[in-house]
């Protein structure tokens, strides 16, 4: 098979297996000569639940080679989201790109309404990028979404924590739908940064699923200030769940 033909097949299937990649190739997304395909090298769309707030919202991530266009695509085929750089940001392309949904309360859109919003089953992914490429990717989406994890202490309103001698505790959650539990990440937040530019996050752990406690080394927390901090309950697709507390140091 001559090169031309080889590739005009290869065009043809992922166009049938990606939507929207039919458009690619007439000049719309930029380019009147399309490069080839490339897989992105991340690409995931998760839910994350709080247990504590009662609300519930969708995570994206992806990662590419420099891109001008990113587009993500629901099982129906229906486009969901489209972002495009322009301008210098087109000349320099965006690599790494990570989203959140808005999280309304469930006594505004219920935990049913939202999954409604969210059908299981596999979303597409597609890019252009900053030299013709046509990035695609595939994400599984699904309803396995675990329990927020019961927080043991330290508990807001109780005793002041040592900040050299700090444990946080929680309980394990079950499987959801059967679907194990493949980590707990702990993380522990400042109510308030003192510089602009430095995260309020202290700490951020990733613990293995038989994990249910942590001690914080000496030196991250300070005297007399106030911490708020969570667990996540992970299970095997990304879904997860968290639960939050408060606590305050000793002076």
């Amino acid at each position: 098979m001559k090169r031309t033909h080889r590739s005009l097949v290869v065009a043809v299937l992922m166009a049938t297996l990606v939507p929207g990649l039919a458009a690619w190739g007439d000049g719309r997304d930029g380019g009147e000569h399309p490069g080839p395909f490339v897989e992105l090298p991340d690409a995931r769309l998760k839910i994350e639940a709080n247990d504590t707030d009662e609300d519930a919202g969708i995570q994206v991530f992806i990662d590419a080679d420099p891109w001008t266009l990113m587009e993500i695509y629901d099982p129906r085929g229906r486009r969901l989201f489209r972002a495009t750089a322009q301008g210098q940001f087109a000349k320099q392309g965006g690599t790494e790109l990570f989203m959140e949904s808005g999280e309304p309360n469930f006594d505004e859109v219920s935990f049913e309404e939202f999954l409604e919003r969210f059908p299981e089953g596999e979303y597409r992914f597609r890019g252009r990028g900053v030299e013709g490429e046509r990035f695609f990717g595939t994400a599984l989406l699904t309803h396995n979404v675990p329990d927020g994890p019961l927080l043991i202490s330290p508990l807001e309103g109780g005793n002041l924590v040592d900040p050299d001698n700090a444990v946080v505790r929680w309980e394990p959650v079950g499987p959801p739908n059967g679907s194990p539990i493949i980590a707990y990440q702990v993380i522990v937040e400042t109510e308030d940064s003192p510089f602009p530019a430095l995260p309020k996050i202290v700490l951020d752990v990733m613990m293995p699923a038989t994990a249910t406690e942590l001690a914080v080394p000496p030196g991250f927390l300070l005297p007399d200030s106030e911490y708020e901090w969570e667990v996540l309950s992970i299970e095997e697709s990304g879904n997860q769940t968290l639960s939050s507390s408060f606590f305050r140091t000793t002076p």
